[in-house]
């Protein structure tokens, strides 16, 4: 690993630590400190499956005994906005700084390519920007055994990002992914230079007009949301029958796949007048719509809401809590917190493919417990701390897994690397 993907790692276990420690119910450092040294244990290959069989029991205890100490830590927690907002913004933060750290660093080392061998490290993580790359690297490992071994790291956050997905649906976007965090950022940017509030314009019509334009926008919505599962679609129709498995086996070992990203990166830093303009409608769509991109163009986000459906964690609504139910009050406040205008306050289980588990709803809620992210029954509610120490464990350990079993670096050389840059306009597909 470079020396930014190194500090990234101590950062999250610093975030890590600190979310153990600053619970209600104090762990005190001696368990911090034993998992810190099981950390650094990880990053040792002949501890490598020692460590995960430690961690395994301590999950596989978790769920035996989840309302014993230190468990019950992990399913109580005060009914703060704050602590969802404050545990949110620090993990989103701390995961843009390391993408922007690494950018930097994959700069300068592209920039040292033109002199010939780099001195400065290419990190491996900007694989993750690859995600055709990594859906071919899919199918080779799946139909043929193959471990590409020129962009692992491009596989292995896409599994993290698929197991995350699994297990807390589409937290990955929600709380994860850098371009929905610039969206985000720049939607809100928006509202304050141009306040516009559709919805109280809309109001202001004719009831019969209002009705109307809210129809049509919401079967306008609904086609465009399709739009992502089509360029999912044709991305998946094109390994399957475009691209048969031997023809797999021969683009994983061309040259064109070991300068995918510096391919990338011309493509961004050299675009054509044709990804200027797509450019321009994905940014002119972050700003309009809150989530635009996620909703209408992401294909990762397609697949994270496909992987998401099957995950036992959902946001759950407890009717007997609930002010609507309960006491009959017109509340929805949990409605008007999410970002994709989810009508949590009238369902009891959101199964909607655009649910983040972001928890702005849980963060919103005004009685505790009535809204949660949790299991069926809703038992074990997740908790702002646990969340980030879901986040850590599959964005930061498990690649940590990888590395340690040396399924992390790409073996192409910095030789190589400089000779595919200087011929980068004349590689051959296969």
């Amino acid at each position: 690993m470079s020396i930014t993907e190194w500090l990234a790692m101590g950062l999250a276990l610093v975030l890590g630590g600190w979310a153990l420690l600053s619970g209600p119910r104090r762990f005190g450092l001696g368990l911090t400190a034993a998992l810190a040294l099981l950390a650094w244990g990880l990053a040792l290959t002949p501890l490598l499956w020692l460590g995960l069989a430690a961690v395994a029991a301590v999950l596989a205890l978790a769920l035996v005994w989840p309302d014993k100490r230190p468990f019950v830590w992990l399913t109580s927690e005060p009914h703060k906005a704050r602590q969802w907002n404050r545990w949110r913004d620090v993990t989103q933060w701390l995961l843009v700084a390391a993408m922007a750290a690494a950018g930097v660093q994959y700069a300068l080392h592209v920039w040292q390519l033109d002199s010939g061998a780099p001195t400065i490290a290419r990190p491996d993580v900007v694989d993750a920007f690859l995600p055709i790359a990594a859906l071919i690297q899919l199918k080779g490992l799946l139909e043929l055994g193959l471990w590409d071994t020129h962009h692992p790291a491009g596989l292995v956050m896409l599994l993290a990002a698929l197991g995350l997905s699994l297990t807390v649906k589409r937290a990955f976007c929600g709380w994860a992914c850098p371009i929905g965090w610039l969206g985000e950022r720049g939607y809100q940017l928006r509202r304050r230079l141009l306040p516009v509030n559709w919805r109280e314009r809309l109001a202001a019509l004719p009831n019969w007009l209002n009705r109307s334009v809210s129809v049509l926008a919401l079967m306008l919505d609904w086609a465009l949301r399709l739009v992502k599962y089509g360029i999912l679609a044709w991305l998946v129709n094109l390994l399957l029958s475009g691209m048969p498995a031997m023809m797999v086996a021969r683009y994983l070992q061309g040259l064109y796949h070991q300068a995918a990203d510096l391919k990338m990166w011309a493509l961004f830093t050299q675009p054509s007048a044709g990804m200027l303009v797509g450019l321009g409608v994905v940014v002119a769509l972050a700003l309009v719509r809150r989530n635009g991109v996620c909703r209408y163009l992401c294909p990762y986000g397609a697949l994270m809401a496909i992987a998401g459906a099957f995950s036992p964690y959902k946001i759950r609504r407890d009717t007997t809590l609930c002010l609507r139910d309960a006491k009959g009050m017109n509340c929805d406040k949990c409605h008007r917190a999410c970002p994709s205008r989810i009508h949590v306050e009238v369902v009891g289980t959101v199964h909607s493919d655009e649910c983040h588990s972001c928890q702005r709803c849980v963060a919103a809620c005004p009685v505790k417990g009535a809204v949660s992210l949790s299991a069926p029954g809703r038992r074990w509610p997740m908790t702002p701390r646990a969340m980030v120490l879901v986040l850590i464990g599959f964005l930061f350990v498990l690649p940590l897994f990888f590395y340690a079993a040396g399924m992390w670096g790409s073996d192409t050389s910095p030789m190589m690397r400089a000779m595919l840059w200087q011929r980068l306009e004349n590689l051959p597909l296969f």
